[in-house]
This record gives structure tokens, sequence and C-alpha cells, in this order.
């Protein structure tokens, strides 16, 4: 078991909202399938997500992230104050809650319906002042960008703040502009949005030169890229290591890079080794997978699968 500490969250929330049922005929109106809704259910998505994740494992967590004042910004405040979680949400009447709808016919996903008003809110860098004056409250600091508009504005002063208070930062990056990220302890992106950045590889060597290029270039200590069934390759100074996927069978990959980072940061905060936090954040992503939707992984689910 590893101790509880202070974690804040910083990120683009949002509404992972599923609606499941059974498709039976084609419409009359259209060529499309009819989809008879059975059952619904809403989870917290993207740094919420992350968050669920942390708190969930046992970690002590505050969420600042930007939503509207929307039926969607009202239900997510139901989902996560119902947690222990600490939720300091940034709203903003002239945009929209993101929400991400996903239609499931029989546990297969065949659609997703977006709503989203990405970077237009001015109402993040206006609380700048107030999230750097509370960061060295926390152990460590996990950045969720899913480039809606709630982290660039602020990540390069905020990475900067921490960096000169010794605080541990975890970023999930998104975009084609990595630069934000510079002097991140430790990035996180999967290997198509590492790919996006610094170009499709041809072999091993080329891959763990880009990937050893880009961590220097940013000034990380570590760059953890994940790989999906491939598993993940972790680079450090002068050295990288591959880690094989621990689960093949994947049901649902919703949410597994968020239990990857959220598992990977609460071992590192805690103290415990590189190694060790990203075999057991490797084991917990295999569990996420065979889930369906963005779920969490306990601390005693966690150690008795790295049992087996």
């Amino acid at each position: 078991m590893i101790p509880k500490k202070k974690i804040l969250v910083i990120g683009d929330i949002m509404l992972d909202r599923y609606w499941m049922g059974q498709v039976n005929r084609i419409s009359p109106e259209a060529p499309v399938p009819i989809l008879d809704v059975s059952s619904s259910i809403d989870k917290p998505g993207g740094a919420a997500n992350v968050a669920k994740n942390l708190s969930d494992f046992g970690m002590d967590v505050t969420l600042v992230g930007l939503t509207g004042q929307d039926e969607a910004s009202v239900k997510l405040y139901e989902i996560i104050s119902s947690s222990t979680i600490n939720y300091k949400p940034i709203e903003d009447s002239k945009i929209r809650t993101t929400i991400k709808l996903r239609v499931i016919d029989k546990n297969q996903q065949i659609m997703r319906i977006d709503h989203e008003d990405k970077n237009l809110s001015k109402k993040v860098i206006d609380n700048l002042k107030l999230i750097e004056a509370g960061l060295s409250d926390y152990d460590g600091i996990v950045i969720s960008d899913y480039d809606k508009g709630m982290v660039k504005p602020i990540i390069k002063k905020v990475l900067s703040k921490a960096f000169k208070l010794g605080i541990k930062t975890f970023v999930d990056p998104k975009g084609l502009d990595f630069s934000f990220y510079k002097k991140a302890f430790l990035l996180k992106p999967n290997l198509s949005e590492f790919e996006a950045v610094a170009g499709i590889s041809k072999n091993i060597e080329e891959f763990k030169d880009k990937g050893e290029k880009l961590r220097k270039k940013l000034s990380l200590q570590y760059l953890l890229i994940t790989e999906g069934k491939k598993g993940m390759t972790l680079f450090e100074s002068k050295k990288s290591i591959s880690y094989s996927a621990s689960q093949q069978d994947v049901f649902d990959v919703t949410g597994a890079g968020d239990t990857v980072i959220s598992i990977l940061s609460s071992y590192i905060i805690a103290g415990r080794n590189i190694a060790s936090a990203v075999k057991m954040s490797n084991i917990a992503a295999g569990l996420s997978v065979q889930k369906l939707g963005s779920t969490s992984v306990s601390q005693n689910e966690l150690a008795n699968e790295s049992k087996k």
C-alpha cells in the first residue's frame, strides 16, 4: 500500500455519457440504424476521470477545470461532489461543458457525439494567479490536456512555478506543439501523439533516437510513450526501457491513458522508484481496458493483479 498524498489535477473536464441499447432495424427515414435505448449512464471524463482514478486509488485530490453553466456542468458537479475530490470548477456561461456521448449497441460502440466549445473561454487566464498561489500546498501535480482550452493558456507558468518549488509535474499532452510542456517532470504521450510531433520511425533505433531527442529538447526527467497492445517505452537520461502490455484482451480503451498517469504519478509522488511506478501503471492499464468506459483501479485490486 502507498500513503495518501495531496495531488492537484489541472485539465479539461468532460462528461462521458453512455446510451446503451440494441439495434434491431434500419430507419425508414434514412439508411441508418435505430438504437432502442434501454439504459444510460454518466461518468466523469477527461481530467475529471484522472481525478477519480487518483481519488479511488487513495489520494487526496483537488480538481481544477473549465465547464459551462449548463445541464452537463450540474451533472458533473453532482457526480464529483459525491466523491472525496475537492472540486474547484472554473465556470463560464458563454461556453458549453464538453460532453462525449457514446452510443453502445450490445457492448459495441457504434457512434460518438461530441458537444464542445474549444479554446473559447477567457476565464482560465483570469484564474492563473489563484492557481499559482496554491501550488505549494500539493505533493504533486497532474496536468490532463485534451486541448479543449483549460491547459494551454496557463501551463507554461504553472510548470515553471512548480519546477522552482521542486514539485513533480506529470503531463498527459495533446496537440502538435510539445514546447508547452517544457520542464515537466514526466510527459506521457501515446504513440500517435508522439509520432505527430516527432514523425513516424522506420525502426526501433530511430524511435529510440527520436524519443531521447524529444526528452532532452523539452528538459524532461522522463518521457513515457504508451503504445497500446505493444506496451510502453520509458526514456530517461541516456537510456530507454520497453515494457510489454500486461493485458492482450481489450474490451474498451476509453480512459486507459488516464489510469496510467494516475497510478504512475501516485507511486512516484509517494516515493517509489520509476521502474516500479511504470510496472504498476502498466498492470493498471491492463485492468482498465477489460471494462466498459472509463474505470478506476483500487490499491487492493492492483496489488492482487501484480501477484499473478
